[in-house]
């Protein structure tokens, strides 16, 4: 820049308080999602989207990751992209629900240009003006408060696991300020969605999750978006394992409900793929032979997306269902070859069922191809390796070195809580197959060192339960000491 460095540091200083990407202390997440995923196709970028809103927060995130890069090329591009996107959102949006979107554009621009090193007079005029006329946040109501909590956690959102906590966090402030948005409660509930089929895809769907999802279709005027995220969430509310009458009739009564939801939704022909995909994995999840309704969404997904991961993962389900295994592995091979975690475990399981794969030597890739993925995906893969060891091969003493690195990372992690599946081996949870079962063969089998250190991991599982029995046992006798 021309600036003197006297002026420099001034523009820093005002720069450090504003708000939006560079401020919000993203980049060792942004750094181990590219390291994972890749950079999206624009295509990708356009369908991870439910509203302008979270483009263009998606736009400001492709600047921010090409200035750290250098790349000022896609930085440019980007930061045009995005205010293109404002201008349109400044003919619709509220106008304090705009003013926080203004103030995270603004930002984001102003480094920009800070960054850029040879800006011309016009550039430099145009950094000094934004910087002087930019909305303190201090001067914002609860319901700007609100927007700009929204915008960071889309942003963070889209960091997908390495962002899921802090786009929560951030979501629950939003609602906080603004209680009367309805983007703001989809967000939060589709992150705590995400959060939750982290620790399983099975997991039961907690009631902040349904209320959430519930309030965002119903203020949003049944937006469609909302609505398939909604009737996803209804379907994956009877993932329980439950033998009592009630429960089936009031899980097909649930399923035929959502059924006829979907299909009023696919009549209408939608053109957003990411619509189309969760309206096809409703149907392939049906009880009923929706298998055609299915691959009418496909198609049209493979239309507009044709190297889509996911459509190539339920294209594989879709060819599993209709007992077409070589076409079934095929589609899921590929959607594993571009990173998805859960159809490379399906993959696997499918592979071993037919006969054509091996586990075991994929499995140990897999934990090199995903290491610097979270924690509880990390988890995951140690407690398959340790059950295909333990299960498949017969092999007790590396089952349990694989069960003991699973423990080490978090022995108070979900992952070990809920009911598990894979490979014909089933369990109602992994601590209870390690405390009734593979412990006391360890002991027959004089493996006493590793039992004792498992014993130990356990333990602290064993104690923190006591701990927070205690803990609500104390509130409800102060409780009852105040009445």
């Amino acid at each position: 820049m021309a600036s003197s460095e006297a002026e420099k540091i001034n523009i820093k200083t005002k720069l450090e308080k504003l708000h939006c990407p560079f401020t919000w202390e993203i980049l060792n997440s942004v750094i181990k999602h590219s390291t994972l995923k890749g950079e999206m196709h624009d295509e990708d970028v356009e369908n991870e989207t439910s509203c302008a809103l979270e483009l263009l927060m998606q736009c400001l995130l492709k600047t921010y990751k090409g200035v750290i890069s250098a790349d000022k090329k896609n930085a440019r591009k980007s930061i045009e992209k995005a205010e293109e996107l404002l201008i349109q959102m400044q003919e619709h949006e509220r106008h304090q629900t705009i003013r926080a979107v203004e103030h995270v554009f603004y930002a984001t621009k102003s480094f920009f240009l800070y960054d850029v090193e040879e800006l011309d007079v016009l550039e430099e005029m145009v950094l000094e003006e934004i910087l002087n006329n930019i909305v303190d946040i201090e001067d914002f109501n609860n319901e700007e408060l609100g927007a700009l909590y929204g915008c960071q956690s889309v942003v963070w959102s889209f960091l997908n696991d390495f962002g899921m906590n802090k786009a929560i966090d951030t979501a629950k402030k939003a609602v906080e300020k603004n209680q009367d948005c309805a983007l703001w409660h989809f967000i939060l509930a589709k992150n705590l969605r995400r959060q939750r089929r982290s620790i399983h895809v099975q997991a039961y769907v907690t009631e902040t999750e349904k209320n959430h999802f519930e309030l965002a279709y119903a203020m949003s005027n049944e937006n469609s978006v909302f609505g398939i995220y909604l009737l996803q969430m209804r379907m994956e509310s009877f993932y329980k394992h439950s033998r009592d009458r009630d429960y089936w009739m009031k899980k097909a009564a649930n399923e035929k409900q959502v059924l006829q939801t979907a299909k009023k939704i696919l009549d209408t022909k939608p053109k957003n793929y990411k619509i189309l995909l969760k309206l096809a994995l409703i149907f392939l999840r049906s009880n009923e032979d929706e298998r055609m309704a299915a691959k009418e969404c496909l198609d049209a997904v493979r239309q507009m997306a044709p190297n889509n991961s996911t459509c190539m993962h339920y294209t594989a389900m879709f060819y599993q269902q209709c007992g077409d295994f070589r076409e079934a592995l095929k589609y899921y091979k590929k959607a594993a070859d571009s990173n998805n975690f859960v159809a490379e475990m399906a993959y696997i399981e499918y592979g071993w069922e037919t006969g054509e794969l091996e586990p075991l030597p994929h499995l140990l890739r897999m934990l090199k191809k995903y290491e610097q993925s979270v924690k509880q995906r990390q988890i995951s893969m140690l407690i398959s390796v340790a059950i295909t060891y333990y299960f498949i091969q017969n092999d007790i003493s590396n089952a349990a070195e694989y069960f003991l690195k699973a423990l080490t990372l978090d022995p108070l992690s979900n992952k070990f809580r809920v009911y598990y599946r894979y490979l014909g081996f089933n369990a109602p949870n992994i601590l209870d197959f390690l405390n009734n079962k593979f412990c006391p063969l360890l002991e027959r089998k004089n493996c006493q060192e590793v039992c004792l250190k498992i014993k130990r991991l356990l333990n602290v599982e064993a104690v923190t339960d006591l701990t927070e029995d205690f803990k609500s046992l104390s509130v409800d006798v102060k409780k009852d000491d105040v009445t």
